[in-house]
């Protein structure tokens, strides 16, 4: 069996150049050899624009969509409703919303409405009081010129775990939501053993990093004393001596951390005589 040539669809100009060569007083069979089409097919282009006036037929609607506007909308405020839907597998979602889809069709329409799955970026758990916090820290400092922010030194401590749980989170999110609650996975200080290190930072300089000696084993861990004499007296001065010398007075930030009280409060005043300002 001899296979057939694929059909195709005439274009605008082959339908307008067999009206146009109709018009003149071809015959159907000429314009067809001429034209290397079908008799029949000719026939059907002419009578169409007798019957329509138009030299094309409308484009066909296809398929119609599975989701409506009113599906999508509604997708979208229960995805985002909270953490735990943002969490949910596509069958779940299916499930619940009792959509008749399979979990493609259902993965393009929450990209159609922006909602991507994504790793949850993984962000320290805070307390309402130190979100306000540092709230009030961004409103108190936000008139700060880049010479002033030049002239600060950030310091921190951190626990860096010998062990961890790397199990990635993934969430329904749009692109501008990354640092959404809902969107967030928190991070809390774990039961693994650790090595506490201290380090600082200032525009164009890093600090050495300083390993907190902590005995882990009877419990005790980084007070204002071992703070005082293992990082106030040792790298920060030099850090903050050094930067006296470059950029003139210079802002120490220290968080409110318990060991930064105490006896290391007591030197801090000391060093404010001489410029130090924390």
């Amino acid at each position: 069996m001899v296979a057939q040539p694929p059909r195709r669809q005439l274009t605008v100009a082959e339908r307008a150049e067999i009206i146009g060569m109709r018009k003149c007083g071809a015959t159907f069979v000429a314009i067809g050899l001429n034209l290397q089409l079908k008799r029949n097919t000719v026939q059907k282009v002419w009578h169409y624009y007798e019957k329509t006036g138009l030299v094309s037929p409308p484009p066909r609607p296809g398929r119609p969509p599975i989701f409506t506007d009113r599906d999508r909308r509604q997708l979208k405020r229960y995805v985002r409703a909270n953490r735990v839907n943002r969490r949910q597998a596509l069958s779940d979602i299916t499930a619940t919303l009792n959509f008749d889809v399979s979990d493609w069709t259902l993965r393009n329409e929450l990209r159609n409405v922006h909602l991507n799955h994504r790793i949850a970026r993984k962000k320290p758990w805070l307390r309402p009081a130190q979100k306000l916090a540092r709230l009030e820290f961004a409103h108190e400092y936000e008139d700060w010129d880049f010479e002033e922010w030049t002239r600060a030194i950030w310091t921190d401590e951190m626990a860096m775990q010998t062990a961890s749980n790397e199990e990635k989170t993934y969430v329904w999110r749009e692109p501008d939501e990354e640092y959404e609650e809902d969107c967030i996975e928190p991070t809390f200080i774990p039961g693994f053993r650790r090595v506490k290190v201290w380090g600082a930072i200032r525009y164009g300089r890093k600090s050495k990093l300083v390993v907190i000696p902590e005995n882990i084993e009877k419990g005790k861990k980084l007070d204002a004393e071992t703070y005082l004499t293992e990082i106030m007296d040792k790298e920060l001065f030099d850090f903050w001596q050094e930067a006296m010398e470059e950029c003139g007075q210079v802002y120490v930030m220290e968080d409110g951390a318990p060991p930064h009280q105490g006896v290391a409060s007591v030197r801090r005043k000391e060093l404010e005589q001489v410029g130090w300002e924390g």
